[in-house]
């Protein structure tokens, strides 16, 4: 499913159940052993939960966090796990701050940029662990993914995978790998 060794940008719902969370580490883990690193943003949920397992479960060498705010915490917002990121960065994590835009920029856009920017430094593929077949965060990352060509695995919480939202001509597929679903392009679409 992912092309290893190579970074693979991990998004996912601001909301996870402690299940989730776990769910989080072991794939992070698992990936990590077969030769991943990974580009994760700054908020609550899969984020903080990914940036947790560093260094227990995950060297923080491996690890790139996207911030979409400064060092102290400036402009975080409401969802952002800022202390999360700053123990990350504590335990010698590289931080990119800044990552959607200077404070200047609307939260919401700063955000939305720093979806882009952890997408970009990705070239082995996206997991995206859902929350909720609503989750506009996560289904931005699918969508920046597909963009680019990179494989989309996403990870339903809580939630069965037929609910999970459609990304255009295509279809969620059965991977097997920690209950999660790649996201297959209708074979027309892929050669025109």
């Amino acid at each position: 499913m992912f092309s290893l060794p190579g970074v693979v940008a991990v998004a996912g719902s601001r909301a996870l159940p402690a299940a989730g969370s776990a769910l989080v580490v072991r794939v992070a883990s698992g990936l990590a052993s077969s030769g991943a690193s990974f580009a994760v943003g700054c908020c609550s949920g899969a984020d903080a939960a990914l940036l947790a397992a560093v260094p227990g479960s995950v060297p923080p060498s491996l690890v790139h966090c996207f911030a979409a705010f400064g060092p102290a915490g400036e402009s975080a917002g409401p969802f952002s796990a800022a202390a999360s990121v700053q123990a990350f960065a504590a335990s010698g994590g590289c931080v990119h701050w800044w990552a959607g835009g200077a404070a200047s920029v609307p939260l919401r856009s700063r955000l939305a940029g720093r979806t882009r920017a952890v997408v970009d430094a990705a070239d082995a593929g996206l997991a995206a662990f859902f929350g909720s077949p609503s989750s506009p965060g996560s289904l931005l990352a699918c969508r920046c993914a597909l963009s680019r060509r990179l494989p989309v695995v996403a990870v339903p919480v809580g939630f069965p995978g037929s609910n999970l939202p459609l990304l255009g001509a295509g279809s969620w597929v059965p991977c097997g790998a920690f209950g999660g679903y790649v996201w297959a392009e209708k074979q027309k679409d892929i050669f025109t």
